[in-house]
């Protein structure tokens, strides 16, 4: 397990008792080696799911554009 230590800069955050502790410069808590994996792990299945709404996002406008520039080349009467 890795440790991290995070120091408490503000008087006034230990005084409100943000922290939860009355007296302390730095508090510690830990965190599993596998975190960082963990957190990590459903990125390649979220991309996967969310390009199908980002690529209808882009393209209807984009379609949209397309179409009113063809339009736009036929000569008006």
């Amino acid at each position: 397990m890795k440790k991290f230590y995070i120091s408490a800069v503000s008087a006034l955050a230990a005084a409100a008792g943000l922290l939860g502790i009355a007296k302390a410069d730095t508090f510690s808590f830990s965190l599993p080696s596998s975190t960082v994996s963990d957190l990590s792990a459903n990125v390649g299945s979220t991309v996967t799911s969310v390009w199908v709404l980002v690529a209808i996002a882009l393209g209807i406008p984009l379609a949209f554009y397309i179409i009113r520039k063809v339009i736009s080349l036929i000569p008006k009467k």
